[in-house]
């Protein structure tokens, strides 16, 4: 119990604070500073919270959403920073692959109205005429205060495609027999749509990135082609491209904080904040796949109380998690958007003897939310199956990235993008 009121104490803290933790950028999404909260960058078209745009498009756009649990507005800026396949800077200037002035202030600032936790909120829509990218590839956006690219914000990776031709996903079983049961294997072909395009050494000038529910974590890389029949070119590894299927997302929904809502037990007000208890959680590692529709671990921001609400009207709440199950030698995190994808401390479970269960307590916007819990051993290995099981049959999306070496100029353009859904037919 000690262990538990001081989670829930640094917590608390945590949701107050303006320090920074971190200033030395990562390429990588990141949030550099602990009163930075809800952040999401979509595709604006489609919704899709994996961030690729097509080079020179003037209909799809990008757009960037996060809070600052603070009563006063910062002034932030924004850059784009070309990197390879790999996510190390490609060495671009910014002359050669922004085109612009390559900053953007972040104009679009509204204030929390009516909440109990105060907070604002930033949106960005891009690219713009100061921040175009001029050739594809990979791009790290850097969120920065006052004109110094020192003092980070936040950043996020997005990708910027000029596509060469079309990739074609199939997701099956693994043909590994040992494992048809738990994972999932993904193969593709790369169709070039054009013979003028050349590509001389595809053995070592081809990239491919490819991942699940779009986690750059667990991504597979660099695989080669197995056969180049023409313009084709088939990634049909039998090795090397499972993935663990995993399990459907667990849920609950605090769209309404008025009415009774999936996954919640019960609601309070206390010390002039809202609380919300969820249905206690069980372990499903030796459990049979159960199949409902998810949203592959992401959050839809939305209020129901109010007829006409904003993100702005949207309030904070102390969630408290629950989990029965005896304790392990592993601990216990919350994972999914709602940590960024990240293991993180903010998000530890701590076992409560008392109960004989994990409990956490943490601090989220107002929407509907999918989670899973993960065991991370001492040497930081992480592995969801003890808790959450795995099935070849479960629900995910898959991306395929395909890069090539531009030789004039030495970096990686994207030249194919595939999406597929393991159960296309659900």
């Amino acid at each position: 119990m000690r262990h538990f009121l001081l989670s829930f104490i640094g917590l608390s803290f945590l949701s107050q604070s303006k320090a920074t933790t971190d200033s030395l950028l990562r390429y990588d999404n990141a949030i550099y500073e602990g009163d930075v909260r809800s952040v999401q960058f979509l595709n604006s078209s489609s919704g899709f919270n994996f961030p690729v745009v097509s080079l020179g498009t003037e209909i799809e756009t990008l757009k960037l959403t996060f809070d600052q649990l603070t009563s006063e507005r910062d002034y932030f800026q924004y850059t784009l920073i070309h990197c390879n396949a790999d996510w190390t800077p490609s060495g671009l200037p910014r002359t050669l692959s922004v085109d612009g002035v390559g900053f953007e202030n972040i104009d679009n600032a509204s204030f929390s109205n009516g909440t109990l936790t105060q907070y604002v909120h930033y949106e960005v829509m891009l690219p713009t005429e100061n921040t175009k990218p001029k050739v594809s590839g990979n791009y790290v956006l850097v969120v920065y205060r006052n004109f110094d690219e020192k003092d980070i914000i936040l950043s996020r990776r997005m990708m910027v495609l000029s596509s060469k031709g079309a990739v074609n996903v199939n997701v099956s079983q693994s043909s590994q027999v040992e494992f048809r049961a738990q994972q999932q294997q993904v193969n593709f072909v790369f169709n070039k749509s054009s013979a003028t395009y050349f590509i001389p050494n595809p053995y070592t000038d081809l990239r491919t990135v490819v991942l699940r529910n779009g986690e750059w974590k667990g991504a597979i890389s660099d695989l080669k082609p197995q056969f180049i029949k023409g313009n084709s070119y088939e990634f049909n590894q039998m090795m090397g491209t499972q993935f663990d299927g995993l399990n459907e997302y667990r849920f609950f929904d605090m769209r309404s904080l008025q009415i009774a809502q999936a996954g919640v037990k019960k609601r309070a007000n206390i010390a002039n904040q809202k609380h919300i208890w969820l249905i206690s959680d069980k372990p499903r590692g030796f459990d049979r796949y159960m199949n409902w529709r998810d949203y592959n671990g992401r959050i839809l921001y939305d209020n129901k109380d109010l007829p006409e609400a904003t993100r702005v009207e949207s309030d904070y709440v102390f969630v408290h998690f629950s989990l029965m199950m005896p304790a392990i030698a592993e601990d216990v995190f919350l994972y999914g958007e709602l940590s960024d994808w990240e293991i993180k401390e903010g998000f530890k479970m701590y076992y409560n003897t008392e109960s004989s269960q994990y409990e956490a307590v943490v601090p989220l916007k107002q929407g509907y939310y999918n989670y899973l819990y993960c065991a991370v051993s001492s040497d930081g290995n992480t592995n969801f199956k003890p808790i959450e099981g795995s099935h070849s049959t479960a629900e995910n999306n898959y991306m395929v990235l395909v890069y090539h070496r531009y030789q004039m100029l030495a970096y990686d353009e994207l030249i194919g993008y595939g999406l597929v859904n393991s159960q296309p037919n659900r």
